[in-house]
């Protein structure tokens, strides 16, 4: 990785690690972090909606360089993905970012992520069907395989790969 590449997105489905692994990156590259969840919540879990999120997320992208994680609204794909640089995708199996979810939402229910302040984690076998079924990586690999410039996507399968990813990350 070099200089160039200083507009980074983590995409992957709920509770596989984005927020944990652009912390880590932006430790190594000192790009700001920008997370979705605190982009698009309001404190209690009210959701800002899909037309504030995207004027929101056209805002912060203009800047000249930065992480973005987390699960990209349908609106805000598009010119998402073709400002990034980078698009990194968590791509983990159902059984580690179902497991991920249990140990969030147990370490978060009282008090919550920093990026959520306000909004402890709650508890959802409705949503841990589809973090187990990765029903919302169904929408984000389709987008994902129409992307112009498939070669700056780097596809990650496992935490393991994620730690020798973040070791060997070389930027100037």
């Amino acid at each position: 990785m070099n200089s160039k590449n200083l507009k980074i997105l983590i995409v992957g489905v709920s509770a596989s690690g984005k927020s944990t692994f652009a912390r880590n990156l932006s430790d190594i590259t000192k790009l700001p972090v920008i997370f979705m969840d605190s982009i698009m919540w309001n404190p209690g879990w009210e959701y800002i909606g899909d037309e504030e999120t995207v004027e929101k997320l056209v805002e912060v992208s203009e800047n000249p360089k930065w992480i973005i994680e987390g699960y990209i609204t349908k609106g805000a794909r598009t010119f998402l993905f073709e400002k990034a640089d980078q698009i990194i995708y968590l791509d983990y199996s159902p059984l580690v970012c179902s497991l991920r979810y249990i140990k969030r939402w147990w370490k978060h229910r009282i008090n919550p992520r920093p990026e959520l302040e306000g909004s402890p984690e709650k508890f959802s076998l409705k949503f841990l069907r589809t973090i187990w079924n990765k029903w919302e990586a169904i929408s984000l690999n389709k987008f994902l395989a129409q992307v112009p410039g498939q070669n700056k996507i780097t596809i990650i399968k496992s935490p393991k790969a994620a730690s020798l990813f973040i070791s060997q990350y070389k930027f100037n």
